[in-house]
């Protein structure tokens, strides 16, 4: 069994004249809604071996206002900022290989490539259940899918969604 966490990074400021996309910061909203993830995963018991990150700012402070409890093992991972979908399924399964006694992976990236990747791993007999994923996956939305094989194997419509938060719903 082995699990995917797709975690959007949470609300972020629109840039200002000249600023490049890649430089763009948390708002105060998308800072709560972070932290209130992080509570959510630790009252849950989630907590994946390995992060694979964005390096754009807002992805970063996304993950570091969740505040993951250690250890796991952080990689930044340019892909997930300039990627698609394919990119990301391949950063999932990398993961496998390089880490081949891990069970699980949570990728911290942007949309449209979070909800695409969680609709295909989902397949289609599970779709989503959670309301709002139906019509967008939202800033700071984590859809935690699970699978019957390694993290290496993972195939599109072979997982099965677990369970979605979206803290950003509540603020």
């Amino acid at each position: 069994m082995s699990q995917v966490y797709l975690l959007r990074h949470a609300k972020a400021v629109w840039p200002s004249p000249g600023q490049k996309d890649f430089d763009r910061t948390l708002d105060t909203d998308g800072i709560e809604a972070a932290k209130v993830l992080g509570q959510e995963l630790r009252r849950s018991g989630l907590k994946p071996e390995i992060v694979l990150c964005s390096p754009a700012i807002r992805a970063r402070q996304t993950l570091e206002y969740v505040n993951l409890e250690p250890p796991f093992v952080l990689d930044e991972a340019e892909k997930l900022y300039s990627g698609g979908p394919d990119a990301y399924l391949m950063a999932i399964r990398m993961a496998g290989l390089e880490h081949e006694t891990a069970n699980s992976v949570m990728l911290v990236g942007h949309n449209p490539m979070m909800e695409e990747l969680a609709i295909a791993l989902a397949g289609q007999g599970n779709p989503p259940s959670h309301p709002t994923f139906t019509s967008g996956f939202p800033t700071a939305g984590l859809a935690v899918i699970q699978f019957d094989s390694p993290l290496a194997e993972i195939r599109p419509g072979t997982g099965t969604l677990q369970a979605f938060f979206s803290p950003s719903e509540h603020l």
